[in-house]
């Protein structure tokens, strides 16, 4: 069971669109992230593969 969180309280956020579930995140959490702040273990595999893959289409481009 995955938790639901209301994110009224942290805008803006980003919805991926994972290959498990449409993920609404914030982006201080994405900051975080990057920053070194919270684990990127935080972020589900599905997640970060769907960031990673968007990722390169935009390099590639």
């Amino acid at each position: 069971m995955q938790n639901v969180v209301e994110l009224t309280d942290r805008q803006p956020h980003v919805i991926i669109d994972a290959s498990d579930a449409v993920h609404q995140i914030p982006h201080s959490l994405l900051r975080d992230v990057i920053a070194g702040r919270q684990p990127s273990s935080i972020l589900t595999e599905p997640v970060l593969q769907r960031i990673v893959e968007e990722w390169m289409q935009k390099v590639i481009e």
